[in-house]
């Protein structure tokens, strides 16, 4: 799987990106599953520039991970940034 994001600009003028933000139509989907699941819940972290899962703990500290591999068929997925 190929992840394709971009970097976001607030303010053009400045050097500074404030997120990431991924290109659903560039990208290569494994699986229907992980497609899917990120329409329902979004996986996407735009700080990390990763897929995400979001854990809570019994005593309710939440704990993000990143995802290298998709939990559903276990191909690897590869991030790359573009530019327009």
């Amino acid at each position: 799987m190929k992840v394709f994001f971009t970097r976001h600009f607030d303010d053009p003028t400045c050097d500074k990106f404030t997120e990431f933000h991924v290109d659903t139509h560039r990208t290569w989907w494994c699986c229907k599953q992980l497609k899917e699941h990120d329409k329902h819940f979004q996986l996407w972290n735009v700080k990390w520039a990763k897929f995400h899962f979001k854990d809570t703990s019994v005593d309710g500290n939440i704990a993000f991970f990143s995802m290298n591999y998709c939990p559903y068929c276990g191909e690897k997925i590869e991030y790359e940034e573009f530019t327009k």
